[in-house]
């Protein structure tokens, strides 16, 4: 995003102040009373929710993500053998947080269709899945790396996590494997963007966010 704010600041568009979190956490605080221009969320979910309460104007969809896992190369992950690895009890599997923060939900939305390939998957998963981001807002302006200090602070074996997110980890610890999720169990993520009704400048943003060079910006990161 800090990209697509600079790209548009330089054809004159407005500064606007960012606030990064989890959406889910940010949609209650528009609901109580947080004031803002744009809402940016990796789940339509939470625009449209919020633009049915008049808090947002439409929303509409501006990017796609995928899940993926990223894993420490001595388990020997790969597509095919993924979803028993993460059944192995002694695989310490983080996550996101359900509710709190969209790629939880998504990651709970895996665990229920591998269930239907590896019956128990999902009761498994569900209790043994470490929740190490999302569940709280980061302090503005501090570094939220959670993806990382997961491996670096030996806090978990694997990080279920969107393709992006492993990408960026992927430049700090090289070393890490990044393996798909089988098509038939994974979880697409789609995006959504609103403004506030009466923000001139928010709705200048999200016509932005949806043109052809913001579109080439989110490609060049991952996303689509």
């Amino acid at each position: 995003m800090d990209e697509i704010l600079a790209a548009y600041r330089m054809q004159g568009g407005a500064t606007f102040d960012v606030r990064y979190g989890p959406s889910g956490k940010l949609r209650q605080e528009i609901e109580n009373g947080m004031l803002i221009d744009v809402f940016a969320s990796a789940s339509t979910g939470h625009t449209e929710e919020l633009a049915g309460k008049n808090l947002l104007g439409p929303s509409r969809v501006f990017t796609y993500n995928e899940l993926c896992v990223i894993a420490r190369p001595q388990l020997n992950i790969c597509e095919e053998n993924v979803l028993d690895m993460l059944m192995t009890p002694s695989v310490r599997v983080a996550t996101s947080t359900p509710v709190s923060d969209p790629m939880g939900d998504y990651t709970w939305e895996f665990f229920r269709r591998a269930d239907t390939m590896r019956p128990g998957f999902h009761a498994l998963l569900d209790g043994k899945a470490i929740r190490l981001s999302g569940a709280a807002m980061p302090a503005p302006g501090a570094a939220y790396l959670p993806y990382i200090t997961a491996f670096t602070d030996d806090r978990a074996d694997v990080y279920i996590a969107y393709r992006t997110n492993a990408r960026i980890v992927s430049h700090t610890l090289p070393e890490l494997d990044i393996v798909r999720i089988p098509q038939t169990c994974n979880v697409h993520s789609t995006y959504g963007i609103a403004a506030r009704p009466d923000s001139a400048d928010g709705r200048a943003f999200v016509k932005f966010a949806l043109s052809t060079d913001v579109q080439h910006i989110l490609q060049r990161h991952g996303f689509g």
